[in-house]
This record gives C-alpha cells, sequence and structure tokens, in this order.
C-alpha cells in the first residue's frame, strides 16, 4: 500500500470512530470534573462497624451518607426498611446535610465530607451469623450496606489512643446514663403542634487521659464538648432554639426547645461529643453518645 492510499485510510477509519463515539459522549449529563448539583443525589446508608458486647450480643453500628445540600425525607417503609424485620424501626427517616462537627461548613464541602456516622444502633444475640441489611429507596435508584461481623477489621472499641472514651449522657441530673452510638432512651413526651417543648441533657466526659506530648495549635479554641440536636424520623419538620451547642467544661448541661409543625409521632436524636482532643472525632469513630426522645404531638 502506497503512503497516499495509507494516509485516506487511516482518515476514513478516524471519521469512524468519530461518528461512532460521539453520541455517546454528547449524551452524558455530568462531565466527571463538573461540581455536584445541590440537591437530587445518593442518600446511601452506611455500616460504620460493630462492638462486642460483654455479655456476648454484637451491637452493629449504621450511618449514612447525603451529598445534598438539603434535608431529604425517606419515611419508614417500603422505601427505607431493615431487614431482618424485627431490627426494623430503629433508623432515621430524615437525612439532613452533613457537615463534620470537628470543622466549619466550607472546609467540609471543600472535601465532600458529607457522612453522619453511628445515627443508630441494632443489637443481635451472641452467635448471630447473618447480616442486618438497611435499605434505602431514592430518586429511582436502590442503596443497601449489610451490617456483620464478617469482617474483624470493622470491629470498634473503646478507649482511643491517648484515653478518650464517649462522654456520659442523661435525661435527668440522676437519671439512668448512656454511653457511645446505642446510647439511651428518655422515657416518651408529649406535646402540640406550635408548642414548644422543652428539652434538657446532662452529660460528663469522664475519660481517663494521658497528657498530649504535644502542643496542635488549633485555628480556633474548641469546647470541652458538643451537643447537636436533630429531627431522627418523623411526619414534619422540627424546629429546635438551638441544634449546636458547645459545652466548655467536662461537666455540663444543654438544653434547647423543639417545635413541631405537623401531629404525628416523632423521634429526637440528641449526640454529644468530645471532638475536640486530639484522639477523638467522627472519622475514628469515637466519641459520642446518643440520646433518643420519642414524641407525640397533637393537633
Amino acid at each position: 500500500m502506497d503512503s497516499s492510499l495509507l494516509r485516506r485510510w487511516l482518515v476514513v477509519c478516524l471519521a469512524l470512530v468519530v461518528s461512532i463515539c460521539a453520541p455517546a459522549i454528547g449524551g452524558q449529563n455530568q462531565r466527571p470534573l463538573s461540581p455536584l448539583s445541590p440537591a437530587g443525589l445518593r442518600v446511601a446508608p452506611f455500616f460504620d462497624g460493630w462492638y462486642a458486647n460483654p455479655d456476648g450480643t454484637i451491637t452493629l453500628s449504621f450511618g449514612y451518607s447525603n451529598l445534598n445540600r438539603e434535608v431529604v425525607e425517606i419515611p419508614i417503609g417500603p422505601d427505607n426498611f431493615i431487614e431482618p424485620k424485627q431490627y426494623d424501626g430503629r433508623q432515621p427517616s430524615s437525612f439532613p446535610p452533613v457537615v463534620s462537627p470537628s470543622d466549619d461548613a466550607a472546609a467540609a464541602s471543600a472535601r465532600n465530607d458529607r457522612r453522619e456516622r453511628g445515627v443508630f444502633t441494632v443489637t443481635v444475640p451472641a452467635g448471630f451469623r447473618d447480616s442486618v441489611v438497611w435499605t434505602l429507596n431514592i430518586n429511582g435508584q436502590t442503596y443497601k450496606v449489610p451490617g456483620s461481623t464478617k469482617s474483624g477489621a470493622y470491629q470498634l472499641r473503646w478507649p482511643m489512643a491517648m484515653g478518650s472514651i464517649p462522654p456520659v449522657l442523661r435525661f435527668s441530673p440522676d437519671g439512668p446514663a448512656g454511653r457511645g452510638p446505642t446510647g439511651i432512651q428518655a422515657d416518651s413526651m408529649k406535646t402540640s403542634v406550635s408548642v414548644p417543648l422543652s428539652l434538657a441533657i446532662w452529660i460528663n466526659d469522664d475519660s481517663v487521659r494521658e497528657e498530649e506530648p504535644i502542643v496542635v495549635k488549633q485555628r480556633q479554641a474548641r469546647p470541652a464538648m458538643n451537643v447537636t440536636w436533630f429531627k431522627h424520623s418523623g411526619p414534619g419538620p422540627i424546629i429546635f432554639s438551638s441544634s449546636k451547642q458547645p459545652v466548655p467544661e467536662l461537666t455540663g448541661t444543654a438544653t434547647a426547645s423543639a417545635t413541631f409543625k405537623q401531629p404525628g409521632e416523632y423521634v429526637i436524636r440528641v449526640r454529644a461529643d468530645n471532638f475536640g482532643r486530639l484522639d477523638t472525632s467522627a472519622g475514628n469513630q469515637c466519641c459520642w453518645t446518643n440520646g433518643y426522645i420519642k414524641v407525640t404531638v397533637t393537633p
């Protein structure tokens, strides 16, 4: 084949490749490096790990990822369920946009840190060898995650490297205490639509810590503990008087009020953490404690 014929043959082949590939390229909805849309994105369940309990039972910890910049509601039911069925119902139905509790919103958004860890737990009997599967359906997509003890790499434990453990949380000064993601359930409460409901917790960080080997300069001083209030589940929005509160000392209280716009059955989650320490953060699965409050709201 002479050189001119070879060049013409190469031009024809190139044209064929372009004509075949062009429709596929033009049909892409989003370029790989384009910014994420602020809405209509993935909300997916995550398995965060498991704890071995002294009585032989196992506690499985779950969280979620919300890539949106808005609250996404997925009611518990056919689009939000856990199997086996006896473990269904502890999961959230409300998925707010996630910002790292140890960082500001701009920094969290820049690194796409939109994971909320240890939102709820499921405790299975000793010898349980199956998986607990959480499924979410949203925007025509199905996301599911199994939780099990099949991998030792997912085992979680305290204390952390320098001694940090989750704070103790109570709903009354001398009441029962909870610690860790399993936390504690408050007595049920009642209120009416548009009538603020007073909330209060008592918390204590009783970690026995080693002295920090070096002084790490931080952009701003961080409190000893932080308290965050969430809508966990329910049919309508909850307006908190203060959704995030710093607690300056290792022992303290936090109060807020919650106002409901629709009647129904709700669950509020409150999280107390000590993320100001070097060895504790959500990313390394320590150290926070959940509290849950069931609220019945009448018209």
